[in-house]
Parts: structure tokens; sequence; C-alpha cells
């Protein structure tokens, strides 16, 4: 049974354990899935409790470095199971087009400089709020420097433009496996 404060992530053939209070240090005691403050003195069965929570699940590929692991509660890391992150579009843009954005991270972060267009607006004012939305996201799923800027179309629409600075490390830790990459 580990002791206060130590919780166990698996590593392959066994389970290891990690730092509870040193990622919960990092992410400032707050649940990454609901935004919710974690109480550390909560009980080891309160669903409240604060555990250890793979942003990419080991399932899909994910891994067990610092990078990858995160604070949640018991019960928002149980609800969550091994889905990928969500990352869904605010439903008061009236958006033309978007990509999903945990899919465009993933091929953004290993490639520094390269860089794709993940949405169209109508507006030049709707693009500018979602190309800020899209940064603070970024960074906090995959820190290192993400840029977003707005290219408007002479027939109206405005592009909203993603790229990691082509002088940042590449981006790996928690990305999933794709056939492709």
């Amino acid at each position: 049974m580990p002791g206060p404060g130590v919780d166990h992530v698996a590593t392959g053939r066994y389970r290891a354990p990690v730092q509870l209070h040193r990622i919960a240090d990092r992410d400032g005691w707050s649940c990454w899935l609901c935004g919710g403050e974690i109480d550390p003195g909560a009980p080891v069965t309160s669903p409240a409790r604060g555990t250890v929570d793979h942003l990419v699940p080991r399932s899909r590929g994910g891994s067990s470095e610092l990078a990858n692991l995160r604070l949640a509660h018991r019960r928002c890391n149980h609800r969550r199971g091994s889905l990928l992150p969500e990352m869904h579009w605010p439903d008061e843009w009236p958006m033309l087009m978007t990509v999903h954005v945990w899919t465009a991270l993933a091929r953004l972060a290993p490639r520094p400089g390269a860089a794709e267009v993940v949405a169209v607006a109508p507006l030049r004012e709707v693009a500018d709020d979602a190309a800020s939305w899209l940064v603070e996201r970024a960074e906090a799923f995959v820190p290192g420097g993400w840029e977003s800027w707005c290219v408007e179309e002479s027939s109206g629409p405005v592009a909203v433009w993603l790229r990691r600075p082509a002088d940042a490390a590449p981006g790996t830790a928690g990305r999933p496996k794709h056939p492709d990459a």
C-alpha cells in the first residue's frame, strides 16, 4: 500500500510510485478535467481525492512521462476512462470549419515550424478569439510556445493557423500513436 501522497502509475510490467504531490504542486491542486479544487487531505476512497491521470491514456499510446501526467479527481479520472482529451470549439462561435484540436496538436507537436489551418471563421473578431483560445488550450496539453494567427481571405472568411516555433523542441510525450506518424 503506498504511503500518503503516493500514487502508482503503470510503467510496463510493474506499477511505479509517482509522487502525487509533485504533480499536484505543478498543476496547482486543481483537476485538469473539471477545473475543480482538489483537497490534499481527502480520504483515499473519496471520489474527490486527487489521482494521477494520463493525458493520453496508456491504452491509446500515452507514456508515463511527467509531461503526460495530470492531476484529476478520482471520479473525473474514472468517468473519463481511456478516452482521448476532448477540446470542443465553443458553441457560441459560428465557425465555418474546424478540425479536431487534439489531432492537430498530435500532428504539429513533433514538427516545430510546421503550421496548419485549424479553423475558418466568418468574422475577424471570432477568428481572433479562437486564436487566443487555441493557444491557451495547446499550452495546457503540450507546453512549448504555441503560436496562432489569422489570415483574412479576400472573399471574407478568416483562417486560423496554429504552429510551434521552429526553434521549439519537438513534443512527443503523451502523443497518441498514429500509423502514419
